[in-house]
């Protein structure tokens, strides 16, 4: 299958290209640029095309290769996003419109759209579906619920398979060493330890999230492209479906560092030092779930555990 995957040497995107070359389907990078440490990456796909999504040429170009599959990722992150709008519609929002419009005429089968749980806003509870109230709390979560809506318009008026999927907080060791992943919580707090001895919260560290590791992603998206039959129901939670606290989350990295390096590291809060043996985690407040994945066979396969220790594999590597 030839897949196109836009954004592709980013923090997501370069593990899914990696992933889908190595599952033998022809895969094609979209990239700005290609620099010399993504050489060997590049040289495991079909093709490499170096382009702007904003301009039309780079669009013509992506409908000329007739990809079977467009994963489409690019994407300002949530500062960017808070920009001059015109600049964020440019990137955020038009692409997803324009790819379709260009793309589906040349026998387009899917095109997966990675939107963000952030449409839900920062205040969920209970059990999250993909039915849960929209509140978008910030210019991110709009634009992608507006490429959400466009999605939603192909998939209903033409034969191509539009899906969006809502991912939670996807975290594990970047591809490329420059990849913008080291504000994510895991990734951030890892490092910290790793590196500085110390795991530091700028919280209180009552603050939940769902974590899921990038391997699990791939395998989401994998199931997503799999699936033979239109899927008509088109927006799915890529999520474990298991929430915890920061709090809950340093304890595990201290366990974890501990069990590896046998030394205790201290954990801070903005309250000042944490013993870890007084933690009781919080009930969780919102499950965000991934029901509908786990009906196309979905089963997250990466433990908490396994993915901080990942990630210490990472630093030691480097």
């Amino acid at each position: 299958m030839k897949i196109l995957i836009t954004g592709a040497n980013g923090y997501v995107g370069a593990r899914l290209a990696a992933y889908f070359a190595k599952q033998g389907h022809q895969v094609i990078p979209l990239v700005r640029k290609l620099d010399r440490n993504h050489l060997a990456w590049a040289s495991h796909m079909l093709d490499v095309l170096k382009g702007d999504i904003k301009e039309e040429e780079t669009i013509q170009r992506i409908a000329s290769i007739e990809a079977d599959v467009i994963i489409h990722l690019v994407s300002l992150d949530h500062r960017q996003s808070e920009a001059d709008p015109s600049v964020v519609n440019e990137v955020n929002v038009l692409p997803t419109w324009r790819l379709l419009h260009a793309c589906i005429p040349h026998g387009l089968k899917k095109f997966i759209y990675f939107s963000t749980a952030q449409v839900y806003g920062g205040k969920m509870t209970g059990e999250v579906n993909e039915t849960y109230p929209i509140n978008t709390g910030n210019i991110y979560g709009l634009t992608h619920f507006l490429g959400e809506n466009i999605c939603q318009h192909f998939n209903t008026n033409s034969s191509c398979n539009v899906i969006s999927v809502r991912l939670s907080n996807s975290y594990g060791s970047p591809v490329f060493e420059e990849n913008n992943c080291w504000w994510l919580a895991i990734n951030d707090l890892c490092r910290s330890a790793y590196y500085q001895k110390e795991i530091r919260l700028l919280s209180d560290g009552s603050p939940q999230r769902d974590f899921i590791h990038g391997n699990d992603v791939c395998q989401a998206l994998d199931l997503l492209i799999g699936s033979a039959d239109k899927i008509k129901d088109n927006v799915y939670h890529i999520s474990s479906g298991n929430t915890i606290s920061l709090l809950g989350l340093a304890c595990k990295i201290q366990a974890v560092y501990e069990s590896r390096f046998g030394i205790n590291l201290p954990i801070y809060t903005i309250h000042g030092l944490v013993d870890s043996k007084q933690v009781l985690d919080n009930h969780p407040q919102f499950m965000i779930s991934n029901q509908k994945l786990q009906e196309l066979g979905f089963l997250p396969q990466m433990t908490l555990e396994e993915g901080i220790m990942e990630l210490f594999d990472y630093f030691e590597q480097q």
